[in-house]
């Protein structure tokens, strides 16, 4: 089990140092980068002949993002966990290879056998000429978890390898609170599976070990979720209310009462 794409995200530093950082420990070199939407400062860290991650610099936070996927992800998270240990990981992909006949069927059966049956699965990627590979997924993208089985071996950029039954698990795991993304920049490949309750199952059902579940801390808010959620969502709006003058809850009030003639309207020409 291994890293096959790992990010970071990085307080208090210098974009530059972070790049550099990451080149020398990767062997590598800084290039000049693709300026990116919210990220207006970027540059490449490249091995060889291809990126291992990018870096920028988030306009709004200031804090540096890191992203890098593929082979070299398993260095870059080597390098982040060592020079910059406070990062935390809003993503982290795992994955593990088998190379055997009927590899990705079993993959499939393994991963269906295991997620129960409130998380739905299915084919993502049927190409039109089926040698091309065929990816099957589970879960939801941009939850917790999302796993993926897919033909590497039958990619075309990878057939000079000369290996059909290449077939390949990745887990995309994307922690949803603070606290659970700093947790995941200390774990290993093998403790991600652990970040829910299904793919902890599919984990240990596809490697035969005892997969820790990872439990949070206890969450203490001053206020319910409902209110947090919409506090720190429309913050800047309601700041603009605030800094203009205006009476939060009598507004509040005038846009519900607002509402409910325009319905009461409605009915009326209604019936």
């Amino acid at each position: 089990m291994r890293f096959d794409a790992y990010t970071a995200t990085i307080k208090d530093q210098k974009y530059r140092y972070v790049a550099d950082s990451i080149a020398e420990c990767l062997g590598g070199i800084v290039a000049a980068g693709k300026p990116m939407p919210r990220y207006g400062e970027v540059v490449n860290v490249d091995v060889g002949n291809r990126m291992a991650c990018w870096v920028g610099v988030n306009t709004d936070s200031g804090h540096i993002y890191v992203e890098g996927k593929g082979e070299t992800s398993p260095g870059l998270a080597d390098s982040l966990r060592v020079n910059f240990p406070d990062h935390s990981a809003p993503r982290i992909d795992v994955c593990e290879d088998f190379n055997e006949p009927g590899a990705f069927d079993a993959l499939i059966r393994i991963v269906r056998g295991s997620k129960g049956p409130r998380v739905k699965g299915g084919y993502v990627a049927l190409p039109d000429d089926v040698e091309d590979g065929k990816t099957w997924a589970a879960g939801v993208r941009g939850g917790v978890g999302f796993i993926r089985c897919y033909e590497a071996g039958k990619h075309p950029d990878r057939l000079h390898l000369g290996k059909p039954d290449w077939a390949r698990l990745e887990l995309e795991c994307r922690p949803h609170y603070a606290r659970d993304k700093i947790a995941a920049a200390r774990m290993t490949p093998l403790q991600v599976w652990g970040m829910s309750a299904w793919t902890r199952a599919v984990g240990e059902a596809v490697t035969h070990v005892e997969i820790p579940r990872f439990e949070a801390a206890v969450r203490q808010y001053s206020h319910d979720k409902t209110l947090r959620y919409w506090a720190l969502t429309f913050r800047r709006n309601i700041e603009e209310l605030l800094a203009n003058g205006e009476h939060l809850e009598s507004t509040v009030r005038a846009v519900w009462k607002e509402e409910d003639e325009f319905k009461k309207l409605a009915r009326n020409r209604g019936s």
